[in-house]
């Protein structure tokens, strides 16, 4: 039996988490931050973590309306590992594990039945009430050779699916939405686009704010190049690489570049390119950075370097034009939608242009302050609050 939904009164939700198992990268935090409105808000959320269903998402404290939400309990990693080691160890059982989810799933909605179920991660589980999905890209159709094939076996086998299943399809950008009509069939009318938001955890900082934190990773508030990201092909890090490698020497020494996310996939051979500014320090590999960190890192940057090939929204970008930084991206995907000529930007595979950006970044103050002006102008027209309210509008579309 559904669930019927009193038009006014706080809505159920059940939330797919598996993208907050992880360190948090761009759908965990969009995930994260649609939870955290939601509650605020006063709707009742819970979330499907592929092992068991819970309200909790910090380490024992529940959702409670008005009240904020933390980072992944302990409980909900040890559920990861627990799919790890049966991945790793016993293939016929992680073979079965998607039977074993589905059966964990279904437990979890036949006492408590939810208004409406979403899933930010692409693919949802079945459930016969109303489903909405998120699609954040279509990098997988595009560039497959970017992507594990696991992945691709994944995405290939049950994105589309998806599509068919799903009562409505979010989508980041307008950028999205021609992709996905491109690439499958759906009804225009499943569609809407909804932005990113970003966190006012993200603004500027002076250099007194930023001390503590680049201390402890060698570095200079304003005298450093930050590229954040997960480390994959699609982010293009090798142009990054190569138009930094063409500054002269002094000014990489003062003015290093920054890699600032988690290990991703098919990773070699920007190993081996780093290997050599790595030992002379001009450029630094900090991995994953702590939550709290990320905004102190972002702010105390010179310049945002995002070389990416592919975005669907590109989310590092409008936090660093938050934080009052001047972005420097690719003209790729969505980021030309998203910087709304906001920031310097240049072709994926020019490494030249990309060199002469950089340099005229660190020696030009007079365009560091126009890019600041006009990205502080356009960040504030994205918020996680008015994404979680279209979201909520979804919603109810859907449960009507």
């Amino acid at each position: 039996m559904i669930n019927k939904h009193v038009p006014g009164a706080p809505l159920e939700i059940a939330m797919g988490g598996r993208s907050l198992l992880t360190p948090l990268t761009g759908i965990g935090q969009y995930a994260f931050h649609l939870v955290q409105e939601f509650v605020q808000g006063g709707h009742n959320v819970r979330l499907f973590y592929g092992t068991h269903w819970s309200s909790q998402i910090a380490g024992g404290r529940a959702h409670e309306p008005g009240k904020p939400v933390g980072e992944p309990s302990l409980r909900t990693a040890a559920g990861s590992i627990a799919k790890r080691f049966a991945r790793r160890y016993v293939p016929g059982l992680y073979r079965f594990m998607p039977r074993v989810e589905q059966y964990r799933f279904d437990s979890g909605v036949r006492g408590r039945v939810p208004h409406v179920y979403h899933d930010p991660n692409f693919i949802p589980f079945r459930f016969r009430g109303p489903t909405v999905i998120t699609a954040h890209d279509v990098s997988w159709v595009r560039y497959p050779e970017y992507h594990p094939a696991a992945r691709l076996a994944l995405l290939r086998a049950n994105f589309p699916k998806a599509l068919e299943r799903a009562d409505h399809v979010i989508v980041v950008s307008d950028f999205v939405r021609a992709e996905l009509q491109a690439c499958f069939s759906i009804r225009p009318e499943k569609l809407r686009v909804i932005y990113n938001g970003v966190s006012p955890r993200f603004r500027p900082r002076t250099s007194e704010d930023t001390r503590e934190v680049l201390t402890r990773h060698g570095l200079v508030h304003g005298q450093y190049f930050a590229a954040v990201g997960t480390l994959e092909p699609r982010k293009n890090l090798h142009t990054a690489l190569a138009a930094h490698a063409c500054l002269p020497a002094s000014v990489r020494r003062r003015v290093p570049l920054v890699l600032i996310g988690v290990e991703g996939w098919l990773t070699d051979s920007l190993h081996a390119a780093l290997s050599r500014s790595l030992k002379d320090g001009t450029v630094r590999k900090l991995g994953y950075i702590p939550d709290h960190e990320l905004p102190l890192l972002t702010a105390g940057a010179l310049a945002l370097v995002y070389p990416s090939i592919y975005e669907g929204f590109g989310l590092p970008l409008l936090e660093a034009m938050a934080s009052g930084v001047p972005v420097l991206c690719s003209t790729a995907g969505a980021l030309q939608e998203i910087a709304g000529g906001a920031s310097l930007m240049v072709d994926a595979s020019d490494t030249a242009g990309f060199a002469d950006a950089m340099q005229a970044l660190i020696d030009d103050r007079t365009l560091r302050t126009r890019l600041i002006a006009a990205g502080s102008e356009r960040a504030q027209r994205f918020s996680w609050r008015r994404t979680a309210e279209d979201t909520l509008d979804v919603y109810r579309q859907a449960v009507a």
